[in-house]
């Protein structure tokens, strides 16, 4: 399974660290989105506004999606969005400002159940 590292995220679940070098890792599912008011204003002009602000800000952006993520066999996941972003390209700190202006932008168009998770990865084009 993939365990990308994750720079930043909003919300107010409480995330708890591992408590040994071994200790066990909760294995999360993705799942798609579906029925969304999100659909309608990412496809209006959400998107775009979003890729400006990466832009502004510098941002070696390599994916945007919208996701459920949750823990593995549980029926309901928040949705997410997952912001990619090159390995080792934002800081934390940036990233938290990063993510916290990404939420803004989700508030602004009236929509407050999604956070905002940001995570290192590359993506390889097939050709």
């Amino acid at each position: 399974p993939s365990a990308p590292v994750l720079v930043a995220r909003t919300g107010t679940t409480l995330w708890k660290a591992p408590t040994s070098p071994g200790a066990y890792r909760q294995l999360k599912e993705l799942r798609a989105v579906g029925n969304h008011v999100l659909e309608e204003v990412w496809e209006g002009n959400l998107a775009l506004k979003l890729h400006a602000l990466l832009d502004s800000m510098k941002v070696k952006c390599t994916s945007t999606d919208v996701v459920h993520i949750g823990n593995a066999g549980e029926s309901s996941a928040p949705i997410i969005l997952w912001i990619g972003v090159m390995p080792t390209s934002l800081s934390g700190d940036d990233g938290v400002v990063m993510a916290s202006k990404c939420w803004e932008l989700l508030v602004q168009s009236n929509i407050t159940d999604i956070d905002v998770e940001i995570r290192e990865s590359v993506i390889i084009r097939p050709v």
